[in-house]
């Protein structure tokens, strides 16, 4: 293994002159551009048989950092080569990092608090039509899905969409030297001027937990059903089971996929999950086009073990929440849940 000690101390010595570490006839060559008195940006040029530093040549290979004594962004020349001084980060490694830590700043800012922002009302109308826009298009079907994957609406918090522009490598700088003020000020900023941004997505959660609670409360919605279904296949690892129906007073039996009674997308079993002999006797039970929902389903069973059976079961509440049983019906606010 080449020794690439004398690249180790010319990093650490900030020796100006290029470094020119030689392997047979093979010699990599290391030249410092100083950024600042912190940083240098680092560039590589492969020579052979004594050839002449070319400028032209010369590849970017990492940012050394003087403060720290590491290496970050290091390219294909320089990655391995001095594991004692590699970060082992690159640029995007370096935003992720950023992005995650003003995320997390502001969303401690906000603290899911429509209290800690400027105003509870949008400054801009827009604002409005967006929040209508997803109670009728998205509310429902998203409160589905969180209920089925056994969600409630304590898991609602505010989570920060913030993205850095990963064309401004300065701010990477910015970030290494300075880590908590460049958070802050970026965190400080976005939360001056993204304030529809933020009531948005807390007016949002608000509708979700309102539809959340009412699913939980409804003791008769089909989706508890689906849920318990859901559950009993999932843990039983199997990939096909029994499936027994009674609709429109008559009952039957076939095999049905596991993995369709597991998804979330849908509570509407069709028949191409079943046998082609079960689809036809299916088709001529219920007739061409028929399928069948959770509540149709009164039992399922793998191996002769019984998985789940309508007449036993009984809707779930989650630990320490409280929530009032409510007839199903639509209130004033147009809460349907499609089925």
């Amino acid at each position: 293994m080449k020794d690439y000690s004398e690249l180790y101390d010319w990093f650490l010595k900030d020796i100006i002159k290029p470094a020119v570490i030689k392997n047979g006839d093979k010699v990599d060559m290391f030249v410092r551009l100083p950024y600042d008195d912190d940083f240098d940006y680092i560039y590589h040029q492969d020579n052979y048989n004594g050839q002449a530093l070319t400028p032209t040549r010369l590849e970017y290979c990492g940012i050394y950092n003087k403060l720290d004594g590491q290496i970050y962004d290091a390219q294909f020349s320089l990655r391995g080569k001095l594991p004692e001084i590699d970060s082992g980060k690159s640029m995007m490694n370096l935003f992720d990092d950023f992005d995650k830590d003003v995320r997390r700043f502001i969303e401690e800012i906000v603290g899911d608090d429509i209290g800690n922002l400027r105003s509870p009302f949008f400054g801009d109308e827009h604002f409005t039509v967006h929040l209508e826009d997803f109670k009728k298009c998205f509310a429902d079907g998203m409160a589905r899905v969180m209920f089925l994957d056994k969600e409630s609406s304590e898991d609602l918090h505010y989570e920060c969409d913030f993205t850095t522009d990963t064309t401004d490598s300065t701010l990477m700088l910015k970030y290494l030297r300075h880590p908590t003020a460049s958070v802050e000020q970026t965190a400080t900023d976005y939360w001056m001027n993204h304030q529809d941004d933020i009531l948005l997505e807390l007016r949002k959660n608000e509708v979700l937990r309102e539809k959340l609670n009412r699913i939980y409360a409804e003791k008769n919605n089909p989706l508890h059903k689906q849920r318990a279904i859901i559950e009993a296949v999932r843990e039983s690892g199997a990939k096909t089971v029994n499936v027994t129906i009674i609709k429109g007073g008559e009952e039957l039996s076939f095999k049905y996929s596991a993995d369709r009674l597991c998804r979330f997308n849908s509570s509407d079993y069709g028949t191409w999950e079943m046998s082609p002999k079960d689809r036809q006797v299916f088709e001529e039970t219920y007739g061409r086009g028929s399928s069948f929902v959770p509540e149709d389903i009164s039992e399922i069973s793998y191996r002769g073990k019984t998985l789940y059976d309508s007449s036993t079961f009984m809707p779930e509440t989650p630990e320490d929440d409280n929530y009032e049983d409510v007839e199903c019906e639509d209130d004033d606010e147009g809460f349907t849940m499609s089925m």
